[in-house]
């Protein structure tokens, strides 16, 4: 009688344990599919965003018809607000915050292409609204999907860098001016990065890679100024002409020593004879 009993209250635990884990299995299953779900819709907009990328990359071609090339990329935004769209609807409600991971990195190279489309347009900074209205991310017209300050931010960063390599690619296209409204809006957009309290995080190392790009379209504006290629104030032309100065100096204390050092061997050398 007492075994039996034993054995009842087992069956019960048993059976309670069962069906706790029965409901976390149920959770973890329903779980997965919406991730894959959420999945498979960020990879129809990253085909999409790809795509315009594609087509974006002919501004570097020699000769190119830039104008042209931002309207056939401005009309293909239509097919990605579509896909976002759909990736809206898959997000259950009230958990944006929840499964962000799967697509911010998507969002924030939307937000890349949009303000390159939008710099392209102006040659100003593309402003956060703009961004979002062009990429289909305007306040009210999603459910749950929006643009995040950080991954606007982390847009600018990747725009920097495509920037630098239009300055070079311009110069073989015989845009002289170009490099130069480049590094203005580069040196404005970095002086403003520099005003926020970043942590030692993804923006951070992104905003870190600005000041290379800068540097790399400074050397361009400097090498087209000093050939009378462009036109630059004499203002700027010594502050490029100073920081090159800067990076030649240790070169030149270096020749120097070789140069004493050599002719101290000279010297010496008929003595010894």
């Amino acid at each position: 009688m007492t075994f039996r009993f034993k054995m009842d209250v087992i069956d019960k635990e048993a059976e309670s344990v069962y069906e706790v884990f029965s409901e976390y299995g149920d959770y973890l299953i329903a779980e997965s599919a919406t991730k894959e779900k959420l999945h498979e819709a960020v990879k129809a907009v990253e085909k999409e965003s790809r795509k315009m990328y594609n087509i974006i990359q002919y501004i570097h071609r020699p000769g190119a018809d830039i104008p042209k090339i931002v309207e056939k990329c401005e009309a293909m935004f239509t097919d990605i607000h579509s896909a976002l769209k759909i990736l809206d609807e898959a997000i259950p409600v009230d958990s944006y915050w929840r499964y962000q991971n799967v697509w911010n990195h998507t969002i924030s190279w939307l937000s890349f292409l949009g303000s390159l489309i939008l710099y392209l347009k102006t040659d100003s900074l593309p402003e956060m609204p703009q961004v979002t209205e062009i990429i289909g991310l305007k306040k009210g017209g999603m459910k749950s999907l929006r643009l995040d300050i950080e991954e606007y931010l982390l847009g600018l960063c990747q725009l920097c860098n495509e920037l630098s390599r239009l300055a070079v690619n311009s110069v073989t296209s015989e845009d002289y001016q170009r490099p130069v409204r480049i590094k203005n809006f580069m040196n404005a957009l970095y002086t403003g990065f520099r005003m926020l309290n970043l942590k030692n995080d993804n923006l951070r190392k992104r905003f870190d890679s600005i000041k290379y790009d800068l540097k790399k379209v400074e050397e361009v504006v400097y090498d087209l100024s000093i050939r009378k290629l462009c036109q630059i104030s004499t203002l700027e032309l010594e502050g490029e002409s100073s920081k090159t100065g800067d990076k030649e100096a240790p070169k030149k204390e270096e020749d120097k020593k070789e140069v004493s050092e050599t002719q101290g061997v000279d010297e010496v050398d008929p003595e010894a004879k």
